[in-house]
């Protein structure tokens, strides 16, 4: 017997060891298979990745439903059943992908490529590559037979990128919430830091900005130009935009904010380091802008994690050259700190244009206003237990995900992504898209871990 013991626990390294390999192996050959599927959105057609992922699950013996809102634009949704003594745990992915034209790629987009330790293709970083890690642990947590007090849900989502009016997320929340209802959930939205072949940072995202376009519209006397008028149209929006892109909202310190910027403090430039500390320290109102602003200077991304922003990004005047013209309009896209009333904001853009003859117009967002997440949580935990000798902390992004439609159902969310270099970075959503192969490796054990953490029993 204690020989048959002995033996038994010198081959347990060697059986993690290969569990470990085969968790890396599949994750790889499901990221390849989606990649190669093209959900280019739009249109999505993200009914081939759902089918895809339906068949692999199914060869584990895990059960999914589809669920399609119009077309061919279909998410799946599969679960693992605990015993029910916590609320479930999920999972969650887009399978569509920004468009990709050829012509600026070394690669073909739609062809995974392995490549001087990279994979490459669209959807490579953002996200493919974590949907087949979700897919590969849902698989390792079935064959293994682990023990759970929680369901764990594998959500792969549909129409992430395009943002349209009628989103096929509001329609499954609304038809069939119950589907992916759970206490907990992991998403896209961090921002890992892979360097010199290991991860260096977890920044595990627990805010994020609200997402809002608006129209400002001028209207004047239109005329001929070689008669110049008061009321000019094109001179009045001008105005307009450089008052609000001249202001500066107040810098706000959330709790996540806050906890990023601290630890921020600890690794960056002196010069950094010493503009955060002072962000830290200072007192609310005009001294924390002042110091906000310098930081902002210094690393833009810190600095739009502190205030509402509100940037010009199209203008449509005219139809030529020597016509005044009788209307103006300039777009602005606008990201709210978490928890800002849509209304608030307006009024407060209203106040900054100050003038009665400038219309403006915005589609609110279709959810109520979401604050920062908790982080004094077991799924938080797990994510810093799991990462020994990794520094994890908090951050607050500046860009929006669709984590904040499951916050506003009640979830609490967090984005952690596989690891990506700086200038893995730079390429979502551009050329040569791609994920350094050993962090994709280190990612699906990592994920691996805080789900047995966070839903084992």
């Amino acid at each position: 017997m204690i020989s048959l013991l002995l033996a038994a626990l010198a081959a347990a390294p060697v059986f993690a060891a290969n569990r470990d390999a085969d968790l890396r192996r599949e994750t790889l050959a499901h990221a390849k298979a989606l990649i190669a599927l093209d959900t280019s959105n739009p249109p999505g057609n993200e009914i081939i990745a759902a089918r895809y992922i339906e068949d692999a699950l199914k060869k584990e013996g895990i059960a999914s439903e589809l669920y399609t809102s119009t077309g061919t634009r279909t998410s799946l949704v599969a679960r693992l059943k605990g015993d029910g003594s916590k609320r479930p745990l999920l999972l969650m992915c887009h399978i569509d992908v920004v468009p990709a034209d050829p012509k600026g790629w070394t690669v073909a987009p739609f062809t995974p490529l392995e490549k001087d330790g990279y994979l490459y293709g669209r959807g490579a970083a953002d996200m493919k590559g974590q949907c087949a890690a979700e897919m590969a642990v849902l698989s390792f947590l079935k064959r293994t037979g682990t023990p759970l007090a929680r369901d764990v849900i594998f959500f792969a989502e549909a129409d992430e990128e395009s943002g349209a009016s009628v989103r096929h997320i509001d329609s499954l929340l609304r038809d069939k919430p119950e589907l992916v209802a759970a206490e907990f959930g992991i998403n896209e939205g961090g921002n890992s830091v892979w360097k010199d072949g290991h991860v260096q940072e977890i920044r595990v995202e627990a805010a994020e900005k609200e997402y809002m376009d608006l129209t400002i519209t001028a209207k004047g006397k239109p005329g001929h130009s070689s008669v110049p008028t008061e009321d000019n149209a094109l001179a009045r929006l001008a105005g307009a935009i450089l008052r609000l892109s001249a202001h500066r909202f107040p810098v706000v310190l959330n709790p996540v904010a806050r906890g990023f910027l601290e630890r921020q403090a600890e690794t960056s430039s002196p010069e950094v380091s010493a503009a955060i500390k002072t962000v830290l320290a200072a007192s609310e109102g005009p001294q924390r802008d002042a110091a906000g602003a310098a930081l902002a200077r210094l690393a833009p991304e810190f600095g739009a994690m502190l205030r509402d922003t509100v940037t010009p990004t199209m203008l449509k005047a005219g139809y030529k050259s020597n016509v005044i013209p009788a209307d103006a309009t300039a777009t602005f896209n606008t990201r709210l700190l978490p928890g800002r009333k849509a209304a608030d904001m307006i009024a407060d853009i209203r106040r900054i244009v100050n003038d009665p003859r400038i219309e403006i117009a915005f589609e609110p967002p279709t959810r109520a206003p979401v604050g920062a997440m908790p982080i004094d949580t077991p799924l938080y935990r797990a994510a810093v237990e799991s990462a020994p000798g990794v520094r994890v902390m908090p951050y607050m992004a500046a860009w929006t995900t669709d984590s904040a439609d499951l916050r506003a159902h009640g979830t609490i969310m967090y984005g952690i992504n596989p690891p990506t270099t700086s200038e893995d970075q730079k390429r979502i959503h551009g050329e040569d898209e791609r994920v350094p192969l050993a962090a994709l490796d280190w990612y699906v054990t990592y994920l691996r871990d805080i789900v047995v953490k966070t839903a084992g029993k």
